[in-house]
């Protein structure tokens, strides 16, 4: 029995790329990069996310790596995100200073990348043991 072809589901999942931005600048959910606070920075992002998705479409033999380094670096910016204003909560007053930290769209965001990242490493690995086409 064949197996789907790797990086399927990883193109769909960029592919919704503008679902997240509609979310974000019609009702205020960012969960796709809540690291960032800025809206200019997020739809950079975002520009940076449908990027990915048309390399992965184009080049589909490297969305694997394509999505465990954006993934990464969404992490990496989410991490960052929660831990400067934590670090920093001294320099903050009043609402600042109460929301800074871990918020919900950090919980999402953070399930969201790190999923997609564990997801994609071990797929990874299975497609390196198991090349596609093999039983």
């Amino acid at each position: 029995m064949k197996r789907p072809p790797g990086g399927t589901w990883i193109r769909r999942y960029y592919l919704l790329t503008p679902l997240f931005i509609v979310l974000d600048a019609l009702f205020g959910l960012n969960v796709r990069v809540s690291g960032l606070a800025s809206p200019e920075l997020r739809y950079l992002y975002y520009g940076l996310c449908l990027l990915c998705a048309l390399a992965c479409y184009w080049q589909s033999r490297y969305s694997v790596l394509i999505a465990i380094a954006e993934s990464s670096v969404n992490l990496l910016i989410l991490l960052a995100g929660v831990m400067i204003p934590i670090v920093h909560l001294g320099d903050l007053a009043g609402d600042a200073a109460a929301n800074a930290g871990i918020s919900g769209y950090n919980v999402i965001n953070f399930l969201l990348s790190g999923g997609i990242l564990l997801s994609v490493f071990y797929s990874a690995q299975d497609e390196l043991r198991n090349p596609p086409g093999t039983y």
